[in-house]
């Protein structure tokens, strides 16, 4: 990467990253659920079977669903929080296939830039 991207949205582009989204019926019947596909320039597919993105009004802490987009779907790599089928923590698994896929100098941009963005 020889421009540092500042933003999740600058490092989806100089990944050259794109993105498919189809709706998906999360395993919890959510409503807004969204498989989403990451795809490399080398033909390589990252997965995420089901995700749903909520905005939050910090005045009220009211949400409302809200769609993919590159840099969300990138902070869902970045955040950890993941369950497997059964519920259960997958976080370390997702970190690893996320660092996997991205590479480890991406993956430790990618972390930073999410941080600094919360």
């Amino acid at each position: 990467m020889p421009d540092t991207p500042a933003t999740i949205g600058e490092l989806f582009r100089s990944l050259g990253l794109t993105l498919t989204v189809r709706a998906a019926v999360a395993a919890d019947d959510e409503e807004q659920a969204w498989a989403c596909t990451l795809t490399r320039p080398d033909g390589r597919t990252y997965e995420i079977d089901s995700v749903a993105f909520f905005d939050v009004d910090p005045d009220t802490g009211e949400e409302w669903v809200v769609e993919p987009s590159p840099s969300r779907v990138l902070s869902v790599l970045a955040g950890g929080d993941v369950e497997d089928d059964d519920g259960g923590d997958a976080g370390p698994e997702a970190e690893a296939a996320a660092r996997d896929f991205l590479g480890d100098d991406a993956y430790g941009l990618l972390t930073t830039l999410d941080a600094s963005e919360d």
